[in-house]
């Protein structure tokens, strides 16, 4: 397969994101201006995707898994089309509510079907790898979700809420468009042209709602965002506390160095075992948060988020290609929406957790204790090994033998052993000399 017939992935995958990302600074000031709600709603609003993506992302790797990636992103890019423009008719905070909540099975379609088609797409070129692919998928992303933020502001300036919804629901209508255009993975035993299981025959086992081979995985992937949601999102506070405006410093360094690590470092980073790059993105990660709270001046600051950023460019690629590397191509789509699961899962307690630690400890314990979290899965990631014992010989018992049986030398050699006794006594005979 040329490069040019994968080019849809990233083409999709950005057109997706960008939709997602326009939202992120528009919806807080939506809430809090024309619908006159505090902050909690603000975060009611904000977490209500995460909650329904845990729910549905199980189901959307077996529809990944028996109807093939393309199906599953084209109708993740057509939900949250639907989802964005009823936005123009939500006048009230549930009706917003439940637009985004639909919006969040529509983000968890996209992001599966498409990074399970990232995977399957160019398989057969040598050159490129599983990580390698899922990193250009990764920076695809990370690119709209980037890209998305300051767009939004400014349609937002220029043409309104509405604006920005229509405008929102165009990128996702483009990038439906385009996911029709998805290529079919490589040639794989068991799958069918569109990358679904080629039907469930007698030998054909049921695609898993949790796959196991994701669960080790997603739980270093759950801690990993323990530190992206400490940093990005306690940074400011962070700062204000030392005395300093704002953040931009770190945001900056941040945003620089993680594209950078994952394009450039992409093809000697993807020569590395998957688990040796998931190790070394949790160390770097927990390095860079104890660098925060052991060095809280501005150049110890540039150098954590720089570890931190470092580390985090590492993470995604690393844990997907773990996961995908063990199982079938046919179960892709389960193992992949299971390590993504775990995104949501840590966005949400971390969120919680941290603010409630921030709250009662401040926020150097907080940092504090996202590096902690950060460092655990290295633990499950290279388990101690032991050392194994030598086999004992085994051991047989020995034979009785019967008393008035003579005993063999072996058994006479023994030193509880007794000859038997004669029952008629022995008779001394003298030899006269001649």
């Amino acid at each position: 397969m040329t490069r040019a017939a994968a080019l849809p992935v990233p083409a999709g995958a950005v057109a997706c994101f960008l939709s997602i990302g326009l939202l992120v600074p528009v919806l807080p000031r939506y809430v809090s201006g024309p619908m006159g709600h505090g902050a909690g709603a603000v975060g009611a609003l904000v977490a209500a995707p995460s909650v329904i993506a845990i729910l549905v992302r199980p189901f959307v790797g077996r529809l990944a898994d028996r109807r093939g990636h393309r199906v599953t992103a084209v109708a993740g890019a057509a939900v949250l089309c639907a989802s964005t423009l009823a936005l123009t008719g939500a006048q009230t905070f549930p009706a917003a509510l439940l637009c985004r909540a639909v919006a969040g099975a529509g983000e968890a379609l996209a992001y599966v079907g498409l990074a399970a088609a990232s995977v399957s797409a160019g398989a057969d070129r040598s050159s490129d790898g599983a990580p390698g692919r899922i990193t250009g998928f990764s920076i695809a992303v990370y690119v709209g979700l980037l890209a998305g933020a300051p767009l939004g502001t400014i349609s937002l300036a220029a043409f309104g809420f509405g604006g920005v919804w229509l405008l929102a629901a165009a990128s996702s209508a483009a990038a439906m468009g385009i996911c029709f255009w998805l290529p079919p993975p490589g040639a794989a035993a068991g799958a069918g042209p569109d990358g679904a299981e080629s039907g469930p025959g007698p030998g054909r086992k049921r695609a898993l709602l949790i796959h196991p081979a994701g669960l080790v995985p997603g739980i270093a992937y759950c801690a990993s965002v323990w530190g992206y949601t400490a940093f990005n999102t306690f940074i400011p506070l962070y700062t204000h506390s030392m005395g300093r405006a704002d953040a931009r410093t770190e945001y900056l360094i941040y945003g620089t160095v993680l594209p950078a690590v994952r394009i450039l470092g992409a093809r000697p980073l993807g020569a590395l075992p998957p688990r040796v790059t998931a190790g070394a993105s949790l160390s770097f990660t927990a390095a860079g948060l104890a660098g925060l709270v052991a060095v809280p001046t501005g150049p110890g600051l540039a150098v954590g988020t720089a570890l931190l950023a470092f580390g985090q460019a590492l993470g995604l690629p690393a844990f997907l290609s773990m996961a995908v590397e063990a199982v079938p191509p046919h179960r892709r789509g389960s193992v992949i929406a299971t390590v993504t699961l775990f995104f949501d899962v840590g966005f949400l307690t971390a969120a919680i957790g941290l603010g409630l630690l921030n709250q009662d400890l401040g926020l150097r314990a907080g940092f504090a204790a996202a590096a902690a979290v950060s460092a655990a899965p290295l633990l499950l990631l290279f388990p101690r090994r032991r050392t194994p014992r030598p086999p004992v010989p085994p051991t047989f018992p020995r034979p009785r033998s019967s008393p008035n049986h003579r005993s063999s030398p072996n058994h006479r050699s023994s030193p509880n052993h007794r000859e038997p006794s004669c029952p008629f006594p022995r008779r001394r005979t003298s030899r006269k000399p001649n």
